[in-house]
């Protein structure tokens, strides 16, 4: 009984952690706005990041690579609208 009790609760804990995994899922949203918060290693936040986007310093590929993601052609498109309208106030 002991056995099958461990069993069913390292079932538990491991269910626990892959749909905790799963809540944290990039979206094209999710990477674009970790981006803009300066929250991507290499990649600046806000304002700088803004610039960095525009003037072709920083693309989609590269803040798609700096969240972990591999980049594809949707993907970065999504990124790239999202990009193009964080910070804007309109």
């Amino acid at each position: 009984m002991q056995v099958i009790t461990r069993t069913l609760s390292a079932l538990a804990v491991t269910a626990t952690v892959l749909s905790a995994a799963s809540a944290f899922a990039a979206t094209p949203f999710n990477i674009a706005t970790r981006a803009y918060r300066g929250q991507l290693e290499g990649i600046a936040g806000y304002q700088s990041l803004e610039q960095n986007f525009r003037s072709g310093n920083v693309s989609a590929s590269d803040v798609i690579r700096a969240a972990g993601e591999t980049p594809t052609p949707q993907l970065e498109r999504e990124v790239s609208s999202f990009l193009n309208h964080l910070g804007n106030d309109d």
